[in-house]
């Protein structure tokens, strides 16, 4: 039997998360020159994908996606191209950075790979949320505690309602508010204060 060699790459740009899956075969490399891949989308410019051919393998550059750090593989040649489909990883997330073999099978993979990120992106987003939130009420357990924590109409009894996205603390004698975002830069400039007054 006769090996095809012939076969698909797919790569993600970490410029503008475009995915480009391309064609290639045995007589697209020559040995001494670097084959650049680019992204697919043309006004991008960016070759996440460089390959040198050697004796006996093939040296991959692949500007990743994931960490943007650029990652280096050795891959024989004999692997490269009878495997009928295989991965190469981000050594930092282990995510995958180049998909070789079947077109069917890359776009699978990679739609499958997307899906795994964006839960991870969705619960690393709630995770840094709350975190802002224990963060931001543990400073205002503080002042309370001390008595730094008032309303201009001399009340100090004063109630907080906590949502996703702000703290409130609010007066129970005249009703006044103040609204603490939970983000990053609120946290910092609440972190700052020794009184908070209403």
């Amino acid at each position: 039997m006769i090996k095809e060699f012939k076969k698909s790459i797919g790569y993600i740009c970490p410029c503008c998360s475009a995915i480009t899956i391309r064609d290639i075969n045995l007589f697209d490399f020559s040995e001494s020159s670097v084959t650049e891949f680019p992204c697919s989308d043309k006004l991008c410019g960016h070759n996440p994908v460089l390959l040198s051919a050697k004796k006996d393998k093939y040296a991959i550059s692949v500007h990743c996606p994931i960490c943007e750090e650029k990652h280096l593989y050795n891959v024989r040649k004999i692997t490269f191209w009878h495997n009928d489909f295989f991965v190469l990883h981000c050594p930092e997330s282990g995510f995958g950075v180049l998909f070789i073999g079947d077109e069917a099978k890359i776009k699978s993979e990679i739609v499958e790979q997307e899906k795994l990120i964006n839960e991870l992106e969705e619960d690393f987003t709630v995770g840094e949320e709350l975190s802002i939130i224990f963060e931001a009420v543990e400073h205002i357990n503080a002042l309370a505690k001390n008595d730094n924590i008032y309303c201009s109409c001399g009340s100090r009894n004063i109630a907080i309602e906590i949502d996703n996205d702000k703290i409130t603390l609010f007066c129970r004698d005249c009703n006044t508010k103040r609204e603490i975002k939970t983000d990053k830069e609120s946290l910092t400039a609440l972190l700052k204060l020794s009184t908070i007054v209403l």
